[in-house]
């Protein structure tokens, strides 16, 4: 979920970039139990599709009017960014909402968010991330736990997840072209660990805590309204601890400004505007 990601249709083996492979290990309460891949429900099959190889960043740090030097805007974007060289590890903490429609979007309209951290992506064109996925689908909220390294698809990890579940997720880039992902429900004393090779080869130059508004073919879905949000964690860049208090700020804006980042100490506050 690059800036012009999208998660929307069925995974399609003959699409997935065959060089990408992922791996699960399942854990309870710290105990590794049998991991088994449940059935893709409907809104899963919407939900998480092959990646658009033809990608466009849509962060622009040069729209007049910004609040510092240190923020710039996108259009499907919300949160922070550290750079610099040799990012290995990216750690995040975050509360699943509950998500709404927003004033003027149709009761038919299923508007969506999804929240997450990864290694590389705010300047180019590999990634590695792992994160939560919500989307109002008929009468109610729906919630997915998924993983990514591109040019692969994203991945359902078959972790259970619910809106206010308490997530963490620790996303490491173990070679340049390989990483593990590891998602801890922490309400549920749940957690899947996923490792991956074969990857678009990484810079590890940036690290993200990121709620975004993604894609749907060629367009944005409707992005859901949300209660104020928090991330915190941690980033490791060339063996030393990074917090998101000298992070790049990211506030998302389409037609006005959608979403807002702020920093209290080491913790990424996103509001809904």
């Amino acid at each position: 979920m690059k800036f012009a990601a999208a998660l929307v249709a069925l995974i399609s083996a003959s699409l997935v970039s065959s060089e990408v492979v992922w791996s699960f290990k399942k854990f309870q309460d710290g105990v590794e139990v049998d991991f088994e891949e449940g059935p893709v429900t409907q809104f899963q099959s919407q939900a998480l599709q092959k990646v658009s190889e033809a990608r466009r960043k849509r962060i622009d740090s040069r729209i007049a009017g910004r609040a510092t030097d240190a923020t710039v805007t996108s259009t499907n974007w919300c949160g922070a960014a550290v750079t610099g060289t040799t990012f290995s590890s990216i750690s995040g903490s975050w509360v699943i909402p509950a998500i709404t429609r927003r004033s003027g979007q149709s009761t038919s309209s299923e508007p969506a968010l999804s929240q997450w951290v990864g290694i590389d992506g705010f300047s180019n064109d590999a990634l590695i991330q792992g994160g939560t996925l919500s989307q109002l689908v008929g009468g109610g909220q729906q919630n997915v736990a998924w993983t990514e390294m591109l040019p692969a698809a994203s991945r359902d990890t078959s972790l259970t997840v619910g809106t206010g579940d308490h997530i963490t997720v620790n996303v490491t880039a173990t070679g340049t072209t390989s990483g593990t992902v590891t998602l801890q429900n922490t309400s549920r004393g749940t957690s899947i660990v996923g490792t991956v090779s074969g990857g678009s080869r990484l810079s590890q130059n940036s690290a993200e805590w990121i709620l975004e508004d993604f894609e749907q073919g060629s367009s944005l879905v409707a992005f859901a309204g949300f209660p104020t949000s928090t991330f915190t964690g941690t980033a490791i860049r060339s063996g030393t601890s990074v917090s998101p208090s000298t992070a790049t700020l990211i506030n998302l804006v389409q037609s006005s400004t959608l979403c807002s980042a702020t920093l209290s100490g080491s913790t990424v506050e996103v509001a809904d505007n």
